[in-house]
């Protein structure tokens, strides 16, 4: 759960001590602020190569400058890409994935006021960016990510997305922008989790990784209206975190040895504390619910991939 709020929320906690992601070329999406920016200055600070896939390049711009303002020698660049369009994430993949990819990050989402809102290719506006958009992206970075050993995907979930739900009507309008909100994100949770299987089962050493920022201040509900009571609650319950520190689950996903199957804030009912596994959501454990989705969006997308 996140929202902007007017004074920055300072950083509580001690940064992660990552490890050496030197010669690792990582790609992540809404690196222009807030979390994804926080998890790009990180990795930036381990060593990492950096791909900013971005919808604004000139917020990109911005935020790479920032980001070499921290860290001089960072290798980085910015790419434009929209999640809520099927041909812009393909043009994007096949610029990027040239050069192979070790970690793709798919933090990029939004949230949206208007429940009939659609993305370009018709689909849920937030179900599309949030969750098709990411499915898409790793269908079309999937070559390049094979070709590198160790490679992984870290999808981004929500503290709502056990409030989610994986039915047959999945995707189609709801007239609630929670509930497809909340479906977007078990989504992400429910794809890894079945992205890893199958690369489990096929004896690879990919890896897929699903994270939460708990409650954290970043723009992803600017677009959704202005519910102050959300500021509200997050500052009374100490539970509003900053970029920095709603982006150490994404940091642990994206870079420890032997990942858990679900990183978030460990204290405060999930909302804020230090990075460490949590509990996947109910509706993620299902039986069968990997295949469901996994169908369900090869139906919607028209996508397939051979993971």
């Amino acid at each position: 759960m996140a929202r902007t709020v007017t004074a920055p929320v300072p950083d509580r906690l001690p940064p992660l001590r990552l490890p050496d992601q030197r010669g690792r070329r990582i790609v992540v999406t809404g690196a222009s602020s807030g979390i994804g920016e926080a998890a790009a200055l990180g990795l930036a600070a381990a060593g990492a190569q950096l791909v900013l896939g971005v919808r604004s390049g000139a917020r990109g711009d911005a935020a790479a400058e920032r980001i070499l303002a921290a860290h001089p020698g960072a290798a980085l660049s910015v790419e434009v890409v929209d999640l809520g369009s099927l041909a812009s994430i393909a043009d994007f993949a096949a610029r990027v994935g040239t050069a192979g990819v070790d970690v793709l990050v798919s933090n990029a989402g939004l949230s949206a006021r208007d429940p009939d809102a659609r993305t370009v290719d018709g689909f849920d506006l937030q179900v599309g960016v949030n969750y098709l958009g990411s499915w898409a992206l790793t269908a079309g970075l999937w070559p390049a990510l094979r070709a590198r050993a160790g490679a992984r995907v870290v999808t981004l979930g929500s503290m709502v997305a056990r409030r989610g739900r994986i039915e047959d009507d999945f995707g189609r309008p709801s007239g609630s922008t929670y509930r497809s909100y909340a479906d977007s994100k078990l989504a992400q949770v429910v794809f890894a989790g079945e992205l890893q299987r199958r690369a489990a089962a096929a004896g690879s050493g990919f890896s897929a990784v699903p994270a939460h920022p708990g409650w954290s201040q970043t723009a992803i509900f600017d677009t959704a209206g202005p519910p102050a009571w959300v500021d509200r609650i997050g500052h009374l319950i100490g539970a509003l975190q900053s970029p920095a520190d709603g982006a150490q689950p994404i940091l642990l996903a994206a870079t420890a040895a032997r990942p858990a199957a679900y990183y978030g804030p460990t204290r405060r009912w999930g909302a804020a504390g230090p990075a460490g596994p949590v509990q996947l959501p109910a509706g993620a454990l299902a039986p069968g619910v990997g295949t469901r989705l996994w169908e369900i969006t090869e139906r919607l997308t028209g996508i397939t991939f051979g993971a």
